[in-house]
């Protein structure tokens, strides 16, 4: 593995979303590292990527504002930056999300020019 990449851990549910994400962020240099829900988010946020990218709906108990504050209440982890990717579009959603210590929050579709953009304004 090569340690001059940065490393993004990306949480999704649908696999699919996963694969696509992986060969975009990968294809553009990064570590991806996958989780499929909360808890298992939670697992990989003790290897310390450089960003979190991650759903809001999740199954498995833990949304992904919850995972949101727990990392940002966290002094080990509250420093990486958490960008959300959602179906949920309004604005209060938005808001909660912000709230919840996310540093942007994107909405599905996503463009992947958009997506990098944001990424790379957090981790470059």
């Amino acid at each position: 593995m090569d340690l001059e990449k940065k490393s993004i851990l990306v949480v999704d549910d649908e696999e699919d979303t996963l694969e696509l994400l992986q060969t975009i962020l990968e294809h553009e240099g990064f570590n991806v590292w996958k989780a499929i829900n909360g808890k298992e988010a939670l697992d990989m946020v003790k290897k310390n990527p450089h960003l979190i990218l991650r759903d809001v709906r999740m199954p498995g108990g833990l949304s992904g504002l919850e995972v949101c504050i727990s990392v940002k209440n966290n002094k080990k982890y509250r420093h990486i930056p958490i960008i959300i990717f959602s179906a949920k579009v309004l604005d209060r959603d938005i808001r909660q999300g912000l709230e919840a210590g996310a540093s942007e929050y994107i909405t599905k579709p996503f463009s992947s020019v958009e997506l990098l953009k944001l990424i790379n304004k957090h981790i470059l």
